[in-house]
Parts: structure tokens; C-alpha cells; sequence
């Protein structure tokens, strides 16, 4: 990646009490689902397509609930994300969510356990502990 503002779209999944996280298997640290956006497609088809091929679910998107940029440094490099997060339901929200691609997996944590996650965006973790209807819609963090 170059200097450039990568866009994500990004899933806010809850169930439960419960958050859907997803983790990098050979690093240990965790992020909410979703990936890039590819040229063409919106943030919503985004993000649908990335827990599909990641996860194998389907999933209604809803409407963004957070504009999130952030800056960080990942593996030595600048980076500079800003993200759109979707409330997301998952069609069948009892079935496992199960990791299609080895370098990741899924996990279900609870609010309470979060500040036990190494979650990144590191400022993402008191926004999610927020009441939903308390939430910022824009949050911008720099973890350089």
C-alpha cells in the first residue's frame, strides 16, 4: 500500500451482549469484520461481500453507524484508514461463524471482555462500550 487513505467498510455484529470480532490468527490481534472496498461496488455491498467470502454468511446490511479514521503504524508502515461501520445482522444469527480463509478467525466477545482484546483500532473499544443510542457517528483516532 502507498500513501494513500485505504477505505474499509467495516461490520458491527451483535448478538446476544455479545460482539462478532474477527482475529488475526498469526498476529492475535482483532478488528471488527469487513475489508476493503472495491472500486465500483458501495461500502454496503462491501461489506456484505467480504463476511461472505470470509465467513461464508449471509448478512443484512443496515445503515452506517460510525465514520471512523484512524492512523496508524502496521509492521513498520503509515497507514491511514477511514472506515464505515454498518449495524449488520446476520441472516441465521444462531448458526456458527466460522473462518473461510486460514490467516483469520471469528470470535464472540462480550462488552465486558473487550478491554482484554487487543482490538484495532485500540479506540474503537469505548465506543463499542457505549449505549448504542450514546454512540458517536464520526470518530477520529491517530495511534502513530
Amino acid at each position: 500500500m502507498g500513501q494513500h487513505i485505504e477505505v474499509i467498510a467495516r461490520a458491527l455484529i451483535e448478538h446476544q451482549g455479545r460482539v462478532l470480532l474477527c482475529r488475526s490468527v498469526e498476529h492475535g490481534y482483532a478488528y471488527l469484520p469487513g475489508g476493503h472496498v472495491e472500486f465500483g461496488e458501495s461500502a454496503g455491498q462491501a461489506v456484505a461481500r467480504e463476511l461472505e467470502e470470509e465467513a461464508g454468511v449471509a448478512a443484512r446490511v443496515g445503515e452506517p453507524v460510525l465514520f471512523h479514521e484512524c492512523r496508524f503504524v502496521q509492521r513498520g508502515k503509515p497507514r491511514h484508514e477511514l472506515s464505515v461501520l454498518f449495524h449488520v445482522e446476520l441472516e441465521d444469527s444462531e448458526a456458527p461463524v466460522r473462518s473461510r480463509e486460514a490467516h483469520i478467525a471469528f470470535d464472540w466477545i462480550t462488552l465486558a471482555d473487550l478491554p482484554r482484546v487487543d482490538l484495532r483500532p485500540a479506540g474503537i473499544i469505548d465506543w463499542l462500550r457505549q449505549p448504542s443510542s450514546s454512540r458517536a457517528s464520526w470518530l477520529s483516532t491517530d495511534e502513530r
